[in-house]
C-alpha cells in the first residue's frame, strides 16, 4: 500500500515581471517578490510532503541576478522537497536563467531540465515525478510527448507539464499543446500543469489533471494554488487555495 501523499502545486509566479533594471517598474519587481514570499508562507503552513512548481518561476530569462539568488534562497529554506520545470517564460534558451544558475545545487530542489524528459525518485515519499525541460515554446513542442508508463506500482507516479490544453478533435496551432488524448493515455496518478493563470480541471476518465492557476490575482479574483492529496484506493482530492495578498 502506498503512503498518503500531500502535494502543493503552484506555477506562474513570474518574478521580475515587467522589470528591466530601471526604476519605472520597480514597484512590480517588489510586488512579485512579495507575492512569492506569501505563497511560500501559505504552502509552508499547509505542511505538504513536497511542492511541485510547474513552470514560469521567472517572467523572462533576463531575470536580475539578485532576484534569482533570492528565489534560490527562498526555495532552499523550505522544509520539504521541491520539484520544478521550466516554463515558456524561463525556458532553457542559451544563457537562460537556469543555465546561468544551477537550481539542482539546492539540496531540496530538483529542476527537471532534460529536453526529452526525466524522472526524479523521492523514495522516502514513494514518489516518482516526470517532466521535461522546455527548450523552445513552439507548436512543435509537446510537453507530454515521450511520457513514460508507470514503472513502480508501489510508488505514486506524478507528471508535470507547461502548455495549453487542447480538447480531443480540436486543431491547435498554439505553442506547447497538451492534448486531451495524451492526458487520458498517461499512467499518472496526478498531472500537475502550468501556463494558465486561472485554475482549470482538465481531468479525463483515466487521469486527474489540473492547471493550478497563478498566485497573482486575475481582476478581482484571488490568486490560486492547489493542495492535492493522494490516498491509496481513493479518488484524488484537489483543493483550491486562494492567496490573500492583503494580509
Amino acid at each position: 500500500m502506498k503512503p498518503t501523499l500531500k502535494l502543493a502545486h503552484c506555477s506562474d509566479i513570474h518574478l521580475d515581471y515587467e522589470y528591466y533594471g530601471g526604476d519605472r517598474n520597480l514597484h512590480l519587481h517588489d510586488y512579485y517578490r512579495d507575492l512569492f514570499g506569501k505563497l511560500l508562507d501559505d504552502i509552508r503552513i499547509a505542511s505538504p510532503d513536497a511542492m511541485l512548481l510547474a513552470g514560469d518561476l521567472f517572467d523572462h530569462n533576463r531575470a536580475a541576478e539578485p532576484t534569482v539568488n533570492w528565489a534560490m534562497e527562498m526555495l532552499g529554506k523550505l522544509p520539504f522537497p521541491v520539484v520544478m520545470i521550466p516554463g515558456n517564460h524561463d525556458c532553457l534558451v542559451e544563457n537562460g536563467v537556469y543555465l546561468r544558475h544551477d537550481f539542482n545545487n539546492i539540496p531540496n530542489v530538483t529542476l527537471l531540465d532534460q529536453e526529452h524528459g526525466q524522472v526524479v525518485e523521492l523514495a522516502e515519499l514513494a514518489l516518482q515525478v516526470w517532466g521535461k525541460g522546455m527548450i523552445n515554446h513552439t507548436p512543435d513542442n509537446e510537453p507530454l510527448a515521450g511520457m513514460p508508463g508507470k514503472s513502480n506500482h508501489a510508488h505514486w507516479h506524478i507528471g508535470m507539464g507547461h502548455g495549453i490544453p487542447v480538447a480531443s478533435g480540436d486543431i491547435c496551432m498554439n505553442s506547447s499543446p497538451i492534448h486531451e488524448a495524451q492526458i487520458d493515455a498517461s499512467e499518472f496518478d496526478y498531472l500537475a500543469l502550468g501556463h494558465l493563470h486561472a485554475m482549470r480541471d482538465v481531468s479525463t476518465a483515466q487521469t486527474p489533471a489540473f492547471f493550478c492557476g497563478a498566485p497573482g490575482p486575475i481582476q478581482e479574483d484571488h490568486g490560486t494554488w492547489l493542495m492535492t492529496t493522494l490516498e491509496d484506493g481513493q479518488a484524488v482530492d484537489v483543493q483550491k487555495q486562494e492567496l490573500d495578498l492583503n494580509r
